[in-house]
C-alpha cells in the first residue's frame, strides 16, 4: 500500500506538471495571437498524458488483481482507437464519428472477460456486455453536456476519477486504475488552472468525445469486479445533467443545444463561477459517498438508481429557485453609465421628434 501510494502521488504530479508545461505555452500564444492550431488542442496532451500513464501503470501496478502483460490488449486498445475516433470525427463529420464511438466502445468492452459471478442479476454475459456498450456510448456522445466552460467538465471529471482512486485504496479496485486515474486528475487539473481566471481554449465536441471515451476506460476495465456498480454511481454527476438537459431539449424548450438546455447553463446566470464548480463538486461528492457504500450493499446494484435520483434532484435544484449573486461594484458602475446612457440616448430620439413635428 505504502508503494502503490508513492506511485499515486507520482502519477498525479507527472499528469499536473506535463499538462501545465505542455498546454500553458499554446494556450497562451492562442490569447496572444488569436491563431489556433493542431497543437493547441489540450484533448491532445490528455491523452499523450494518459497513455504514457497507462504504460508506465501496465509495468508498476504488478501487484493489481488483473493487470497483466499477457492480455495487455484490453489496456493498449483504448489507445489505438482514440486517434481512429478523432480521424473519423475530424474527417468525415458526425454521423461517422458516432459510428466509430459505438464500435470502439463494443471492441472495448468485448476484449474484457467477466467471470459469471460478476454479471448482475444472472444475465447472459454477452446481454451484460451489449447493455455496456449502450451505456458507454451513451455517456461518450452525451458527454458534452457537462462542457459548459472547462471548469464545469474539468470538474465533474475529477470527481468521477476520485472515486475511482479512492476504491483502489481501500481495496475495491485494481492500483492501475488508480494509477491512470491520477494521471487525468493532474491533467485535468492542469487544464483548469490554465482556464481558472480567464478562458483561453475550451474543448470542442470531439475533444470532449475523446475524454468521455478515456474515461469510460477507467471504469469498464473494472467490469470484472464487483465494484464496477461503484463506479456507475461516480458518473451520476454526469447522468442527471444529461437527463435533465435531454428532457427539457425534447419536451420543454424543443430547441437549442444541449448544453442550452441544461441546469449547468442555466446555474451559471445566476451564479458566480466559484460557487457554481462548488456545486458540482458537493453533487459529486455526494455521488462517492454512496458509490463506496455501495461496496457494503448486499445487492451489487441497490444504489445506482437511490444515487440517481438524488443526483438528479440535486442537479435540478442547482438551475431552478436560485438567488441571484451579489454584483461587484465594478459590475453595480458599468449598470448604472449602462442606464444613464439609455436614458440620454432616448431623450435625444424624443427632441429629435418634437423638433421634426414641429418644423412640419
Amino acid at each position: 500500500m505504502g508503494m502503490a501510494f508513492l506511485y499515486y502521488v507520482a502519477f498525479l504530479f507527472f499528469g499536473f506538471v506535463a499538462m501545465y508545461a505542455s498546454f500553458a505555452p499554446q494556450a497562451n500564444k492562442f490569447a496572444k495571437e488569436g491563431r489556433f492550431s493542431f497543437f493547441m488542442q489540450p484533448i491532445l496532451y490528455v491523452f499523450i498524458i494518459f497513455t504514457l500513464s497507462s504504460i508506465g501503470a501496465l509495468f508498476l501496478a504488478d501487484t493489481s488483481d488483473f493487470v497483466s502483460l499477457q492480455d495487455s490488449i484490453r489496456f493498449v486498445l483504448p489507445l489505438i482507437l482514440v486517434p481512429v475516433i478523432y480521424g473519423a470525427g475530424f474527417l468525415f463529420g458526425k454521423r461517422a464519428m458516432i459510428f466509430t464511438v459505438i464500435l470502439s466502445v463494443a471492441l472495448c468492452v468485448f476484449s474484457i472477460h467477466i467471470e459469471a459471478k460478476f454479471v448482475p442479476f444472472g444475465w447472459n454475459e454477452f446481454v451484460f456486455k451489449i447493455l455496456a456498450v449502450i451505456y458507454f456510448s451513451a455517456f461518450c456522445l452525451g458527454y458534452k453536456v457537462l462542457n459548459y466552460l472547462p471548469h464545469t467538465i474539468s470538474v465533474a471529471s475529477i470527481t468521477m476519477l476520485l472515486g475511482v482512486s479512492l476504491l483502489s485504496a481501500i481495496g475495491g479496485a485494481p492500483v492501475y486504475l488508480a494509477l491512470t486515474s491520477a494521471a487525468l486528475i493532474g491533467a485535468l487539473g492542469a487544464y483548469l488552472g490554465v482556464n481558472l481566471h480567464k478562458v483561453k481554449i475550451e474543448f470542442d465536441d470531439l475533444s470532449c468525445v475523446i475524454l468521455a471515451f478515456l474515461l469510460s476506460n477507467v471504469f469498464m476495465l473494472n467490469m470484472g469486479e464487483m465494484s464496477f456498480s461503484s463506479c456507475i454511481i461516480f458518473c451520476m454527476v454526469f447522468w442527471a445533467e444529461f437527463a435533465l438537459a435531454v428532457w427539457k431539449r425534447l419536451f420543454i424548450s424543443k430547441n437549442g443545444t444541449l448544453i442550452e438546455n441544461s441546469h449547468i447553463y442555466q446555474a451559471a446566470q445566476k451564479l458566480t463561477l466559484a460557487a457554481l464548480m462548488s456545486n458540482i463538486f458537493k453533487i459529486g461528492l455526494v455521488c462517492l459517498f454512496f458509490g463506496w457504500f455501495q461496496l457494503f450493499s448486499l445487492n451489487q446494484y441497490s444504489l445506482p438508481i437511490v444515487s440517481f435520483l438524488i443526483a438528479l434532484w440535486l442537479s435540478s435544484s442547482m438551475g431552478a429557485n436560485l438567488i441571484e449573486a451579489p454584483k461587484t461594484l465594478k459590475q453595480i458602475n458599468a449598470e448604472f453609465v449602462a442606464d444613464i446612457k439609455q436614458n440620454l440616448k432616448e431623450t435625444k430620439e424624443t427632441i429629435s421628434q418634437i423638433s421634426g413635428k414641429k418644423d412640419d
